[in-house]
């Protein structure tokens, strides 16, 4: 990838694309990763599907809810756990940060 398609790939991703990559790469199923995440099966396809083409790689292969990681997929989230983790904790500071102000 060069670097101007990196810079690209950052641009376009999301926090909440990593959080539905990682509940993907966690749970090796496209319904069950819904219904942690709360969205449709066809929601957490069409982001994995755009998070793949913005990064210009195949992260699975498969049809349908049944998938595998590819092995470079399996690196590429490997990188994103950590980020997943801060997503998580920042997600529960802004929580308690509102909860204590009153604001809802």
């Amino acid at each position: 990838m060069e670097s101007e398609e990196f810079d690209v790939f950052l641009r376009r991703t999301t926090l909440r694309q990593i959080e539905i990559m990682a509940s993907l790469r966690s749970h090796g199923s496209m319904s069950k990763a819904a219904e942690e995440l709360g969205m449709s099966v066809a929601n957490v396809s069409r982001v994995s599907k755009r998070f793949e083409a913005n990064l210009n790689v195949q992260l699975f292969e498969g049809n349908g809810r049944r998938f595998c990681l590819r092995p470079e997929g399996e690196k590429i989230l490997d990188h994103l756990l950590p980020l997943t983790c801060e997503i998580v904790a920042l997600r529960d500071h802004l929580k308690s940060m509102y909860e204590l102000s009153g604001d809802s």
